[in-house]
């Protein structure tokens, strides 16, 4: 089973039966085949079939001076370009793009689509709308099995791989689709290969072994995604400061990239003479951090594409900056917005209690970070530029729960890893709800996109049908394509919204 072979067959038949299909309807009136576009004369827009579909459905609009150089002719549903794949003059066949609906101010989606035609300096619509039909379809990857006692070695085919334990932790994708995880894989057959980091990729159809028997136990290993030099790291989450990536030109070789340090004492109180606890006057939330907190509970970090540092939540929930170029780690935790939840226990980022396992740069503006957190059940927004922390998304009190809607209305319960693709759509693995969750950062909208809330389980089709069991890995690729780390499934499965 090579499912991204498969796909890309589907696609090519899918384009090879379009062209006949245009030859057959630029074929019907041999009259006006071939005839070329006159700027003097406008480009009329007669009618289109059919008029609903999903994506890369073959359309075909009929009129006149379309013209047959398809590099002239450009085609839009909405605002998403068509691809053409031919032209007769009176005929264009074009693709159905993906998911070319608007949203409506209330966050929903109006499926309803203007097709708009330009040639050269000329415009023409179309009266009627095309209906585009959003299709969800959930697949598995590779594992799925809870009864697996065994685990890959590395090389396997990935219709054959099993694991022997969940993927409870955060996962990668990169630019070339490549996707990354980690897993425990110590049982009582086998205690000598705890904490293996794997890759797999769709169209090799192969599972790689990166690393394996990595320190377990406060050594923890977990993997981030650096955006600007597009590579996966790995960092231990509780003991040492060191990062390392994988290296594609290397064969995914690990690389020690830098140690970050600390240098200065960051204590905000300190014993007078009569031993009472007063505020220590050196303390600044600049000073570098020291101590435990330093090394502790690191679980997900993230580059800034403006600057090139990165950011992540430590032990008490200290937000911290570390500087690739100098390796210092700086603790910028910021303020709380009045009435926020948890004001007033600390420095915390946010709050001490949870975990963070997500983080996100708004790829619109990079002032804005994106955090999920267990302990509030909630999506939280840190603003650069104010240095203020607020709830972006879910219970102001921090309420476990199901709703969906708009996002200060809206419930989560421990979401976990979230991902923004390029169109600003943010997915989150909504763990003890089973489901992915998608706020539509345009308008705030909460949806639930696959799974069914409050049901755990493991079943592959639609959005609707599909069934999750603690999902907590999520990232997103170029192509809009959203891989879960489905935990206690012990499976990566795909999401293609289109």
């Amino acid at each position: 089973m090579k499912k991204g072979k498969s796909l890309m067959l589907l696609r090519m038949l899918t384009i090879v039966s379009a062209l006949a299909l245009c030859t057959t309807a630029c074929n019907d009136d041999d009259e006006q085949k071939g005839v070329p576009f006159d700027a003097s004369q406008p480009v009329v827009a007669e009618s289109f079939a059919p008029t609903t579909g999903p994506l890369a459905t073959q359309v075909i609009l009929r009129g006149s001076n379309f013209g047959t150089d398809v590099s002239q002719i450009h085609v839009f549903f909405n605002d998403k370009e068509a691809p053409v794949l031919g032209s007769s003059g009176d005929h264009i066949l074009v693709l159905a793009p993906r998911l070319p609906g608007r949203y409506l101010d209330d966050g929903t989606v109006d499926n309803h689509c203007r097709i708009t035609v330009h040639v050269a300096d000329k415009t023409v619509t179309f009266a009627d709308f095309f209906d585009y039909q959003i299709q969800t379809n959930v697949t598995t990857l590779v594992g799925g099995d809870k009864s697996a006692t065994n685990y890959p070695v590395g090389g396997e085919d990935l219709a054959t791989v099993q694991f022997n334990k969940e993927i409870s932790k955060p996962i990668v994708c990169d630019s070339k689709k490549n996707i990354y995880f980690t897993m425990d894989t110590e049982s009582d057959l086998d205690s000598n290969n705890p904490n293996v980091v794997y890759c797999i990729n769709e169209e090799s159809g192969k599972i790689r072994v990166l690393e394996r028997g990595i320190t377990g136990f406060l050594g923890t290993p977990y993997i981030c995604y650096d955006q600007v030099r597009d590579r996966c790291c790995r960092f231990h989450s509780n003991m040492g400061g060191e990062l390392y990536y994988y290296d594609r030109e290397n064969d995914f070789s690990p690389m020690l990239w830098f140690s970050y340090s600390q240098y200065k004492n960051n204590v905000r109180t300190i014993k007078d003479a009569e031993g009472n606890d007063v505020e220590n006057p050196d303390w600044s939330p600049e000073i570098l951090i020291e101590g435990l907190n330093a090394l502790a509970c690191k679980h997900m970090f993230v580059t800034r594409p403006s600057d090139g540092f990165w950011y992540g939540r430590i032990d008490q929930g200290y937000f911290v900056s570390i500087n690739p170029n100098t390796h210092e780690m700086r603790n910028i935790s910021g303020y709380y917005e009045p009435n926020t939840p948890n004001k007033g226990s600390g420095i915390g980022f946010a709050t001490k209690n949870g975990e963070c396992d997500g983080m996100a740069f708004d790829p619109a503006d990079d002032t804005k970070l994106y955090f999920t957190n267990t302990g509030s059940n909630s999506v939280w927004l840190y603003d650069f530029e104010t240095r203020r922390l607020s709830v972006y998304a879910g219970s102001s009190s921090g309420s476990a729960g199901f709703m969906d809607g708009q996002r200060t209305q809206a419930l989560f319960d421990s979401p976990r890893q979230l991902c923004i693709d390029k169109d600003r759509n943010m997915y989150i693995a909504d763990a003890n709800n089973h489901c992915i969750r998608k706020i539509v950062m345009a308008t705030g909208f909460v949806s639930t996109v696959a799974g069914q809330p409050r049901q755990p389980g493991y079943e592959n089709g639609t959005g609707e049908t599909a069934l999750f069991d603690t999902p907590v890995g999520i990232a997103v690729d170029n192509d809009g394509i959203i891989y879960v780390g489905d935990s206690r499934n012990r499976a990566i499965r795909r999401v293609a919204i289109e």
